[in-house]
């Protein structure tokens, strides 16, 4: 019985985390990184209905450690990165996501599929 009770708590504290996108950044990526931003900005109700939080993250010393816990490369100039529930890693692009692609990739985990039914 703690074994089935510690995994419903596990699942509860999975489903409480957003889902992330991270866009990391360099002085040659702003450009990139600007029009992404847009992107995302011009479809904040699928963003909302998603519960995904994106974060901007320039190249400067202090997020140095966020760099390295993803494994940036520090010369690339843009990286997109999606980071589910879980806390795993889901997409990595190093161009410009188009809202379609980013949903169409949530809305196919499994996670998201349960979310949908309940609502």
């Amino acid at each position: 019985m703690k074994t089935l009770f510690g995994l419903i708590f596990i699942a509860s504290m999975i489903t409480d985390q957003p889902r992330k996108v991270l866009l990391f950044y360099n002085e040659s990526g702003e450009a990139k990184w600007k029009s992404q931003v847009e992107t995302l900005n011009a479809s904040k109700k699928g963003i909302q209905e998603r519960d995904i939080e994106v974060k901007s993250i320039a190249y400067a010393k202090e997020n140095f450690s966020e760099w390295k816990k993803w494994k940036i490369d520090s010369t690339a100039a843009f990286t997109f990165l999606l980071i589910g529930r879980d806390g795993g890693e889901k997409l990595r692009s190093s161009e410009i996501v188009k809202p379609e692609k980013l949903f169409g990739q949530i809305d196919a985990m499994p996670m998201r599929r349960q979310e949908m039914k309940r609502d």
